[in-house]
């Protein structure tokens, strides 16, 4: 479903792709434009160009660029939607139209949301560094070895046990249905009173990717969990937030906000199950350990890690609950089409007690045993097995495994790693079980012709992103797009003559065509305006290709944009009429032609062969002459 173009254009008119790119690497000017390593590739001198007056990027060498929708959607792995979402976000635009009125101050305003979040984290935070009533509170930290480091780090923080004090220091800033929208407070039943809901506890403020605090966590105080079970009542130990307008807990990960740098670095992740867990790991040293919030991991969750890291690892407690999530997680894992490995830490232990016992130098040791998922499968089901006597239970171990493996989207023809991966598992497969590599090929796709996906449609195989050899394009067709990109005021000229049934099936003729219904909408042919439209990265990208290849080729042009359209235009007409001329050839080689029908055919062919020769001698006329 296509957006409409004015609050796409909107959100594109309030960002600055300087400013844009500049918030996720280091640019520097050169000459009117700005250049900066790419993230893309081993760039060892600057490859990224970015362009402030087209407002554009592009990476010769990855043969990647765009515009500021098409650098958030590489550099986030995010779809058109997603870019959109998180541009509108940054500029404060709202561009859910279905989405109830807001105003500043509103409960259901997300500006408001976000800034009652922050001063909410601020004020746990300044409470448990500051405060008498955290004495307990930082005691507790410091007997479970967290330093102040990390307690600055993750903005750590402490609600006093009281009813009411986040309400009350709330009163003349945010009102308590805003606090309520939060996901901080409740409403009795009874009394119809506000009260916190995370008192007397630890928190861990979680935040999105943009550093903004959404949720919180919190962990309840020893000394409070006493007192309340003293009364004969029960208190839960975590508490985490509900779902909000700002947080899902499928799709966030704790200290993900923390990290992100060191993960776009290093391109690996470790994902663990507390938030305790994940703040000892880096003071440590292991600066790559995120957490679930309260929840399994699930497809989302790794599609959001897949932005930043290449390879993601599953460290699993070693008590029996981590033992029972194992094969509950692990079909996900393997059909995520991901680099995903998966280790069980030792004696029971989970990370924060293998980190205090034996320190972060062990952990990351022992994480670099870490064997892929599909491995991690095989060592489950063949545990105990003599493979070699055991013919049954060796024909069951296999039927799991390709069971699992039959999750896995089948790869696309065009994608070869995928394929070479594939095969590689497969040879694994046959070398263990002593089975033909065709049978188990032939028995995976009959699984994967009976199966039907158990993780969400999010996690199939996406269409392959179409990369364009302008080399291998139609040069008039290319010509005609550079001339538009240089004057687009020459496009009423160009569509009177040139129809889009003219162009070669592809993404040249998609871009004829938006210049098209651009036009019938009345809206401006400008670069800027074109590629807002797009919402294809990889034909946004084949744009900002052409148009530098048309801004180069026009400074060195001693040809007006004018006098080159003249010239596609007649290459046009010429195909036309090639083309023309072949039907009727192919029409009078037919055999049973009557005299009619032949005798109209030949004054056809005629009629053309003159025109094109007309045409032939036109071109020479015009043609420059040697001095």
């Amino acid at each position: 479903m296509s957006l409409a173009f004015d609050a796409k254009d909107r959100v594109r008119q309030s960002t600055d792709i300087v400013d844009l790119v500049s918030g996720y690497m280091e640019l520097r000017r050169q000459g009117a434009k700005f250049v900066g390593l790419c993230p893309w590739h081993d760039d060892s001198k600057p490859s990224l160009n970015v362009d402030p007056n087209r407002q554009s990027w592009k990476c010769w060498v990855c043969n990647l660029g765009g515009d500021v929708f098409s650098f958030v959607m590489q550099k986030e792995n995010v779809d058109f939607l997603g870019a959109l979402e998180i541009l509108a976000d940054r500029a404060g635009i709202e561009i859910q139209s279905a989405a109830p009125r807001t105003s500043p101050g509103d409960a259901n305003d997300k500006k408001t949301l976000f800034s009652a979040n922050d001063w909410a984290a601020e004020q746990f935070h300044r409470c448990l560094t500051e405060s008498n009533e955290a004495h307990s509170a930082r005691q507790y930290l410091a007997a479970r070895g967290i330093n102040d480091d990390s307690i600055q780090s993750f903005r750590i923080g402490y609600s006093p046990n009281h009813w009411t004090w986040l309400c009350d220091r709330s009163k003349t800033l945010y009102s308590p249905r805003v606090l309520e929208g939060c996901g901080l407070v409740g409403k009795s039943e009874r009394g119809g009173k506000y009260y916190d809901k995370l008192r007397g506890r630890l928190i861990f403020p979680i935040h999105d990717t943009q550093n903004r605090a959404i949720a919180f966590g919190g962990r309840v105080l020893p000394e409070v969990e006493e007192e309340v079970q003293a009364k004969g009542q029960r208190v839960a130990k975590y508490w985490n937030s509900p779902e909000t307008r700002l947080f899902s807990k499928s799709d966030n990960l704790y200290g993900l906000n923390v990290v992100r740098d060191e993960l776009s670095r290093n391109r690996e992740a470790v994902v663990v199950e507390g938030y305790t867990d994940v703040v000892m790991a880096h003071q440590a040293g292991l600066r790559n350990v995120v957490a679930a919030l309260g929840t399994a991991i699930n497809e989302r969750h790794i599609r959001v890690l897949k932005r930043f890291a290449d390879r993601i690892t599953l460290l699993l407690d070693g008590d029996e609950a981590g033992q029972r999530r194992t094969n509950e997680i692990l079909e996900l894992f393997v059909a995520s089409d991901a680099d995903l490995r998966v280790l069980t830490l030792p004696n029971q232990l989970d990370p924060f007690d293998y980190v205090q016992k034996f320190g972060g130098d062990a952990l990351g040791e022992l994480l670099s045993t870490a064997v892929d998922a599909l491995e991690f499968k095989i060592r489950k089901v063949t545990g105990g097995l003599d493979l070699i006597n055991d013919t049954h239970g060796a024909s069951q171990a296999l039927e799991n495994v390709l069971q699992t493996l039959s999750k896995v989207p089948r790869p696309v023809q065009t994608d070869g790693i995928k394929h070479l991966r594939e095969q590689q598992v497969m040879t694994r497969l046959s070398r263990l079980f002593q089975i033909d590599i065709e049978q188990i090929g032939n028995r995976l796709r009959q699984l994967r012709r009976n199966s039907r996906p158990t993780t969400g449609e999010s996690l199939t195989a996406s269409k392959p992103m179409r990369r364009v050899v302008l080399q291998e394009c139609d040069s008039k067709e290319l010509e005609l797009l550079e001339i538009l990109l240089i004057d687009e005021n020459l496009f009423a000229e160009a569509v009177e003559h040139i129809s889009p049934d003219q162009f070669s099936v592809g993404p040249l003729r998609d871009l004829f065509e938006t210049y098209i219904d651009l036009s019938r909408g009345g809206t401006a042919l400008d670069f800027a305006s074109v590629m807002t439209h797009l919402e294809d990265p990889e034909i946004k990208n084949l744009l900002a290709e052409i148009d530098g290849r048309a801004q180069k080729k026009h400074v060195d042009s001693q040809i007006s944009p004018r006098e080159r359209l003249s010239d596609v235009v007649e290459r046009f007409t010429r195909m036309v009429t090639e083309n023309k001329a072949r039907q009727v050839q192919a029409r009078l080689d037919q055999p049973n032609l009557s005299d009619n029908e032949e005798a109209d055919l030949l004054k056809a062919h005629f009629e053309m062969k003159l025109h094109e020769h007309r045409l032939t001698h036109q071109q020479e006329d015009s043609a420059p002459k040697d001095g």
